[in-house]
Protein backbone atom coordinates (compact mmCIF):
# COMPACT_ATOMS: atom_id res chain seq x y z
CA UNK A 1 0.00 0.00 0.00
CA UNK A 2 2.87 2.35 0.69
CA UNK A 3 4.38 1.81 -2.44
CA UNK A 4 1.42 3.34 -4.35
CA UNK A 5 1.64 6.62 -2.10
CA UNK A 6 5.30 7.17 -2.88
CA UNK A 7 6.03 5.09 -6.12
CA UNK A 8 6.47 8.66 -8.04
CA UNK A 9 5.00 6.72 -10.97
CA UNK A 10 1.44 6.99 -9.20
CA UNK A 11 2.33 10.13 -7.54
CA UNK A 12 2.62 11.93 -11.30
CA UNK A 13 -0.46 9.91 -12.60
CA UNK A 14 -2.30 11.58 -9.14
CA UNK A 15 -1.16 14.51 -10.10
CA UNK A 16 -2.21 14.36 -14.07
CA UNK A 17 -5.58 13.30 -12.96
CA UNK A 18 -6.22 16.05 -10.74
CA UNK A 19 -4.89 18.55 -13.76
CA UNK A 20 -7.51 16.85 -16.19
CA UNK A 21 -10.16 17.49 -13.75
CA UNK A 22 -9.08 20.84 -12.79
CA UNK A 23 -8.92 21.57 -16.18
CA UNK A 24 -12.38 20.21 -17.03
CA UNK A 25 -13.81 22.73 -14.41
CA UNK A 26 -11.53 25.61 -15.45
CA UNK A 27 -13.59 25.31 -19.09
CA UNK A 28 -16.99 24.96 -18.03
CA UNK A 29 -16.20 28.39 -15.83
CA UNK A 30 -15.28 29.97 -19.08
CA UNK A 31 -17.69 28.48 -21.54
CA UNK A 32 -20.55 29.63 -18.50
CA UNK A 33 -18.77 33.44 -19.28
CA UNK A 34 -17.03 33.97 -16.13
CA UNK A 35 -14.66 36.80 -16.37
CA UNK A 36 -12.93 36.86 -13.46
CA UNK A 37 -9.45 34.59 -14.91
CA UNK A 38 -7.12 35.83 -12.46
CA UNK A 39 -9.89 34.43 -9.44
CA UNK A 40 -10.43 31.25 -12.50
CA UNK A 41 -6.46 30.72 -12.53
CA UNK A 42 -6.44 31.06 -8.42
CA UNK A 43 -8.65 28.35 -8.55
CA UNK A 44 -7.39 26.39 -10.74
CA UNK A 45 -4.24 26.12 -8.96
CA UNK A 46 -5.69 25.30 -5.55
CA UNK A 47 -7.72 22.71 -7.17
CA UNK A 48 -5.05 20.74 -8.10
CA UNK A 49 -4.06 19.64 -4.68
CA UNK A 50 -6.98 19.42 -3.12
CA UNK A 51 -8.16 17.05 -6.22
CA UNK A 52 -4.59 15.60 -5.93
CA UNK A 53 -5.73 14.71 -2.02
CA UNK A 54 -8.93 12.71 -3.24
CA UNK A 55 -7.33 11.04 -5.64
CA UNK A 56 -4.86 9.49 -3.41
CA UNK A 57 -7.62 8.03 -1.16
CA UNK A 58 -9.56 7.05 -4.45
CA UNK A 59 -6.50 5.07 -5.39
CA UNK A 60 -5.87 3.34 -2.11
CA UNK A 61 -9.83 1.85 -2.50
CA UNK A 62 -9.29 0.84 -5.77
CA UNK A 63 -6.31 -0.44 -5.29
CA UNK A 64 -7.46 -2.62 -2.54
CA UNK A 65 -10.60 -3.51 -4.34
CA UNK A 66 -8.73 -4.89 -7.12
CA UNK A 67 -5.94 -7.09 -5.40
CA UNK A 68 -9.32 -8.46 -3.79
CA UNK A 69 -11.17 -9.33 -7.37
CA UNK A 70 -7.63 -10.60 -8.84
CA UNK A 71 -7.84 -13.16 -5.91
CA UNK A 72 -11.60 -14.10 -6.28
CA UNK A 73 -12.19 -13.16 -9.85
CA UNK A 74 -8.93 -13.06 -12.21
CA UNK A 75 -8.99 -12.16 -15.36
CA UNK A 76 -8.39 -15.03 -16.96
CA UNK A 77 -10.51 -17.40 -15.37
CA UNK A 78 -13.91 -14.86 -15.01
CA UNK A 79 -13.28 -12.19 -17.72
CA UNK A 80 -17.24 -10.91 -17.81
CA UNK A 81 -17.68 -11.44 -14.12
CA UNK A 82 -14.71 -9.66 -13.34
CA UNK A 83 -15.77 -7.00 -16.06
CA UNK A 84 -18.96 -6.08 -14.79
CA UNK A 85 -17.72 -6.45 -10.78
CA UNK A 86 -15.68 -3.86 -11.84
CA UNK A 87 -17.66 -1.19 -13.45
CA UNK A 88 -20.51 -2.10 -11.01
CA UNK A 89 -18.28 -0.96 -8.10
CA UNK A 90 -16.59 2.16 -9.95
CA UNK A 91 -20.54 3.30 -10.47
CA UNK A 92 -21.26 3.07 -6.66
CA UNK A 93 -17.81 4.44 -5.52
CA UNK A 94 -18.77 7.85 -7.32
CA UNK A 95 -22.65 7.78 -6.12
CA UNK A 96 -21.20 7.58 -2.98
CA UNK A 97 -19.12 10.12 -3.18
CA UNK A 98 -21.38 12.00 -4.72
CA UNK A 99 -23.57 11.78 -1.85
CA UNK A 100 -21.08 12.20 0.48
CA UNK A 101 -19.92 15.57 -1.18
CA UNK A 102 -23.11 17.17 -1.54
CA UNK A 103 -23.93 16.68 2.24
CA UNK A 104 -20.78 18.31 3.17
CA UNK A 105 -21.17 21.32 0.51
CA UNK A 106 -24.74 22.01 1.31
CA UNK A 107 -24.75 21.34 5.19
CA UNK A 108 -21.98 24.13 5.31
CA UNK A 109 -23.47 26.23 2.33
CA UNK A 110 -20.61 25.98 0.36
CA UNK A 111 -21.66 26.18 -3.00
CA UNK A 112 -18.99 26.52 -6.44
CA UNK A 113 -19.47 29.88 -8.02
CA UNK A 114 -20.26 28.20 -11.26
CA UNK A 115 -23.37 26.06 -9.91
CA UNK A 116 -26.66 27.89 -9.95
CA UNK A 117 -29.38 25.39 -10.28
CA UNK A 118 -30.54 22.82 -7.25
CA UNK A 119 -28.63 20.25 -8.78
CA UNK A 120 -25.93 21.69 -10.24
CA UNK A 121 -23.99 20.48 -7.86
CA UNK A 122 -24.40 17.26 -7.94
CA UNK A 123 -24.22 16.91 -11.90
CA UNK A 124 -21.10 18.20 -11.84
CA UNK A 125 -19.96 15.75 -8.83
CA UNK A 126 -20.85 13.07 -10.70
CA UNK A 127 -18.76 14.29 -13.41
CA UNK A 128 -15.85 14.70 -11.55
CA UNK A 129 -15.76 11.67 -9.33
CA UNK A 130 -16.73 9.28 -12.52
CA UNK A 131 -13.81 10.91 -14.33
CA UNK A 132 -11.02 10.53 -11.84
CA UNK A 133 -12.51 6.87 -10.22
CA UNK A 134 -11.97 5.21 -14.01
CA UNK A 135 -8.68 7.07 -14.61
CA UNK A 136 -7.42 5.36 -11.27
CA UNK A 137 -9.21 2.24 -11.47
CA UNK A 138 -7.60 2.10 -15.40
CA UNK A 139 -4.14 3.17 -14.27
CA UNK A 140 -3.64 -0.01 -11.29
CA UNK A 141 -5.10 -2.28 -13.65
CA UNK A 142 -2.75 -1.13 -16.52
CA UNK A 143 0.39 -1.40 -13.75
CA UNK A 144 -0.73 -4.48 -12.37
CA UNK A 145 -1.00 -6.11 -15.81
CA UNK A 146 2.20 -4.83 -16.59
CA UNK A 147 3.67 -5.77 -13.44
CA UNK A 148 2.24 -9.88 -13.98
CA UNK A 149 3.64 -9.62 -17.71
CA UNK A 150 7.21 -8.30 -16.57
CA UNK A 151 6.88 -11.60 -13.73
CA UNK A 152 5.93 -13.69 -16.32
CA UNK A 153 8.43 -12.57 -18.58
CA UNK A 154 11.27 -12.98 -16.25
CA UNK A 155 10.30 -16.45 -14.87
CA UNK A 156 9.99 -17.70 -18.49
CA UNK A 157 13.67 -16.84 -18.85
CA UNK A 158 14.93 -17.79 -16.05
CA UNK A 159 13.10 -21.58 -16.80
CA UNK A 160 14.29 -21.35 -19.77
CA UNK A 161 17.79 -20.88 -18.40
CA UNK A 162 17.31 -23.46 -16.38
CA UNK A 163 16.35 -25.65 -18.48
CA UNK A 164 19.20 -25.46 -20.63
CA UNK A 165 21.23 -25.94 -17.56
CA UNK A 166 19.70 -28.70 -16.33
CA UNK A 167 19.92 -30.07 -19.85
CA UNK A 168 23.60 -29.42 -19.58
CA UNK A 169 24.08 -30.74 -16.14
CA UNK A 170 21.86 -34.26 -16.92
CA UNK A 171 24.02 -35.24 -20.17
CA UNK A 172 27.09 -34.60 -18.53
CA UNK A 173 26.20 -36.64 -15.03
CA UNK A 174 25.36 -39.51 -17.70
CA UNK A 175 27.94 -39.56 -20.49
CA UNK A 176 30.55 -38.41 -17.68
CA UNK A 177 34.85 -40.11 -17.48
CA UNK A 178 33.84 -42.48 -14.67
CA UNK A 179 31.21 -44.59 -16.40
CA UNK A 180 33.23 -44.13 -19.45
CA UNK A 181 36.55 -45.08 -17.49
CA UNK A 182 34.60 -48.09 -15.85
CA UNK A 183 32.20 -49.63 -19.03
CA UNK A 184 35.82 -49.91 -20.78
CA UNK A 185 37.92 -51.38 -18.63
CA UNK A 186 35.12 -53.41 -18.17
CA UNK A 187 35.23 -54.58 -22.14
CA UNK A 188 38.60 -54.75 -22.01
CA UNK A 189 38.74 -57.65 -19.40
CA UNK A 190 35.77 -59.43 -21.27
CA UNK A 191 37.21 -59.10 -24.55
CA UNK A 192 39.50 -61.98 -23.53
CA UNK A 193 36.91 -64.14 -21.37
CA UNK A 194 33.79 -64.14 -22.90
CA UNK A 195 33.72 -62.76 -26.71
CA UNK A 196 29.86 -63.57 -26.37
CA UNK A 197 29.20 -61.63 -23.17
CA UNK A 198 31.59 -58.61 -24.51
CA UNK A 199 29.84 -58.53 -27.47
CA UNK A 200 26.33 -58.14 -25.56
CA UNK A 201 28.26 -55.35 -23.75
CA UNK A 202 28.84 -53.49 -26.64
CA UNK A 203 25.21 -53.88 -27.75
CA UNK A 204 23.62 -52.70 -24.55
CA UNK A 205 26.58 -49.92 -23.82
CA UNK A 206 25.49 -49.06 -27.54
CA UNK A 207 21.85 -48.52 -26.36
CA UNK A 208 22.95 -46.53 -23.33
CA UNK A 209 24.17 -43.66 -25.54
CA UNK A 210 21.83 -43.65 -28.19
CA UNK A 211 18.83 -43.26 -25.77
CA UNK A 212 21.18 -40.25 -23.20
CA UNK A 213 21.51 -38.59 -26.71
CA UNK A 214 18.47 -38.66 -28.34
CA UNK A 215 15.89 -38.54 -25.31
CA UNK A 216 17.46 -36.22 -23.24
CA UNK A 217 16.07 -33.65 -24.94
CA UNK A 218 12.67 -34.44 -24.47
CA UNK A 219 10.56 -33.04 -21.61
CA UNK A 220 8.66 -36.48 -20.83
CA UNK A 221 8.84 -40.35 -21.91
CA UNK A 222 6.48 -43.09 -21.09
CA UNK A 223 7.78 -45.11 -17.88
CA UNK A 224 7.95 -48.62 -20.19
CA UNK A 225 10.80 -46.57 -22.58
CA UNK A 226 12.52 -45.93 -19.23
CA UNK A 227 12.38 -49.13 -17.93
CA UNK A 228 13.83 -50.34 -21.05
CA UNK A 229 16.55 -48.37 -21.34
CA UNK A 230 17.48 -49.02 -17.38
CA UNK A 231 17.71 -52.66 -18.56
CA UNK A 232 20.30 -51.94 -20.51
CA UNK A 233 22.21 -49.21 -17.89
CA UNK A 234 21.36 -51.88 -15.22
CA UNK A 235 23.32 -54.97 -17.49
CA UNK A 236 26.43 -52.57 -17.60
CA UNK A 237 26.18 -52.35 -13.76
CA UNK A 238 26.09 -56.51 -13.32
CA UNK A 239 28.82 -56.84 -15.18
CA UNK A 240 30.68 -55.15 -12.46
CA UNK A 241 28.97 -56.42 -9.62
CA UNK A 242 27.80 -59.50 -10.43
CA UNK A 243 24.99 -61.08 -8.19
CA UNK A 244 25.88 -58.56 -5.65
CA UNK A 245 23.48 -56.06 -7.17
CA UNK A 246 20.01 -56.76 -7.76
CA UNK A 247 17.11 -55.04 -9.41
CA UNK A 248 13.23 -55.93 -8.73
CA UNK A 249 10.31 -53.47 -10.80
CA UNK A 250 6.93 -54.10 -10.46
CA UNK A 251 5.22 -51.79 -11.89
CA UNK A 252 1.60 -52.28 -13.36
CA UNK A 253 0.41 -52.24 -17.38
CA UNK A 254 -1.02 -49.37 -17.15
CA UNK A 255 1.95 -46.96 -15.16
CA UNK A 256 3.61 -48.25 -18.10
CA UNK A 257 2.08 -45.59 -20.43
CA UNK A 258 2.40 -43.43 -18.22
CA UNK A 259 5.36 -40.46 -18.02
CA UNK A 260 8.11 -39.42 -16.07
CA UNK A 261 11.55 -37.11 -16.88
CA UNK A 262 13.74 -38.97 -19.40
CA UNK A 263 16.99 -40.48 -17.43
CA UNK A 264 14.82 -40.17 -14.51
CA UNK A 265 15.28 -43.80 -12.84
CA UNK A 266 18.12 -44.24 -14.17
CA UNK A 267 19.88 -41.05 -11.99
CA UNK A 268 18.09 -42.70 -9.12
CA UNK A 269 19.63 -46.18 -9.67
CA UNK A 270 23.01 -44.74 -10.51
CA UNK A 271 22.81 -42.54 -6.78
CA UNK A 272 22.23 -45.87 -4.88
CA UNK A 273 24.98 -47.35 -6.87
CA UNK A 274 27.57 -44.69 -6.37
CA UNK A 275 26.36 -44.06 -2.71
CA UNK A 276 26.21 -47.64 -0.80
CA UNK A 277 28.01 -50.42 -0.40
CA UNK A 278 28.37 -53.01 -2.62
CA UNK A 279 30.16 -56.63 -2.18
CA UNK A 280 28.59 -60.35 -1.97
CA UNK A 281 28.21 -59.98 2.16
CA UNK A 282 26.51 -56.67 1.81
CA UNK A 283 24.19 -56.95 -1.57
CA UNK A 284 22.48 -54.14 -2.80
CA UNK A 285 18.60 -54.30 -3.93
CA UNK A 286 16.55 -51.72 -5.30
CA UNK A 287 12.99 -52.28 -6.32
CA UNK A 288 10.96 -50.16 -8.48
CA UNK A 289 7.02 -49.90 -8.09
CA UNK A 290 3.91 -47.75 -8.74
CA UNK A 291 1.92 -46.93 -6.07
CA UNK A 292 -1.00 -44.28 -7.15
CA UNK A 293 0.85 -41.41 -8.74
CA UNK A 294 4.09 -42.33 -7.73
CA UNK A 295 7.32 -44.60 -8.81
CA UNK A 296 8.68 -45.56 -5.69
CA UNK A 297 12.39 -46.60 -5.41
CA UNK A 298 14.12 -48.27 -2.86
CA UNK A 299 17.01 -49.52 -1.65
CA UNK A 300 18.57 -50.80 1.66
CA UNK A 301 20.47 -48.34 3.18
CA UNK A 302 24.17 -49.48 3.78
CA UNK A 303 25.89 -45.73 3.12
CA UNK A 304 29.61 -45.76 2.17
CA UNK A 305 31.63 -44.34 4.59
CA UNK A 306 34.43 -43.34 2.92
CA UNK A 307 32.69 -41.31 0.32
CA UNK A 308 33.09 -37.59 0.13
CA UNK A 309 30.95 -35.68 0.88
CA UNK A 310 27.65 -35.06 -1.67
CA UNK A 311 27.20 -32.51 -3.50
CA UNK A 312 23.10 -33.31 -3.99
CA UNK A 313 23.72 -32.30 -7.89
CA UNK A 314 21.34 -35.44 -8.62
CA UNK A 315 18.38 -34.86 -6.47
CA UNK A 316 18.86 -30.61 -8.03
CA UNK A 317 19.03 -32.15 -11.27
CA UNK A 318 15.74 -34.02 -10.68
CA UNK A 319 13.81 -31.67 -8.71
CA UNK A 320 14.77 -29.12 -11.83
CA UNK A 321 13.43 -31.03 -13.96
CA UNK A 322 10.07 -31.70 -12.51
CA UNK A 323 10.23 -27.98 -11.74
CA UNK A 324 9.87 -27.31 -15.63
CA UNK A 325 6.28 -29.75 -15.93
CA UNK A 326 4.61 -30.66 -12.80
CA UNK A 327 3.89 -28.76 -9.47
CA UNK A 328 4.91 -32.13 -7.65
CA UNK A 329 8.29 -32.52 -7.06
CA UNK A 330 10.30 -35.57 -6.18
CA UNK A 331 10.97 -36.84 -2.62
CA UNK A 332 13.93 -38.26 -0.84
CA UNK A 333 13.57 -39.61 2.58
CA UNK A 334 14.90 -42.90 4.91
CA UNK A 335 12.78 -44.93 6.58
CA UNK A 336 13.24 -48.61 7.81
CA UNK A 337 16.82 -48.77 7.16
CA UNK A 338 15.43 -48.22 3.16
CA UNK A 339 16.63 -45.38 1.73
CA UNK A 340 13.32 -44.01 -1.02
CA UNK A 341 12.56 -42.31 -3.99
CA UNK A 342 8.78 -40.87 -4.86
CA UNK A 343 8.74 -39.77 -8.21
CA UNK A 344 5.37 -38.00 -9.45
CA UNK A 345 4.12 -39.58 -12.46
CA UNK A 346 2.49 -37.41 -15.08
CA UNK A 347 -0.78 -39.19 -16.56
CA UNK A 348 -1.00 -36.77 -19.48
CA UNK A 349 0.45 -34.40 -21.63
CA UNK A 350 -1.65 -31.26 -20.93
CA UNK A 351 1.12 -28.82 -20.19
CA UNK A 352 2.29 -26.47 -22.79
CA UNK A 353 4.77 -27.49 -25.43
CA UNK A 354 3.79 -31.06 -25.60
Amino acid sequence: MRDIILDKRYLAYYVFTAFIIATILLVEDVLEGEDDYYGLLLDFIIDIPVFSILVVFISIFSYSIIKFLNKKYPWEKAQWRRFILEIGIVVLLVLALTIAGSYLVRGFDVMPRDVDDDFGFEILALIMFFIGSFMVFSFHEYMMLSSDKQYLEYKAGMLEKQNYMIKYEALKSQVNPHFLFNSLNVLSSLIYQDTAKSDLFIKKFSEVFRYVLELNQEKLVEIKCELKFLDSYFFLQKIRYGDSLVLKKTVDSEALNMHIPPLTLQLVVENAIKHNVISKERKLTITIENHQDELIVRNNYQHRSNLSESTGIGQKNLIGKYELIEERRPRFYVENNEYVVRLPIIKELSWNGL
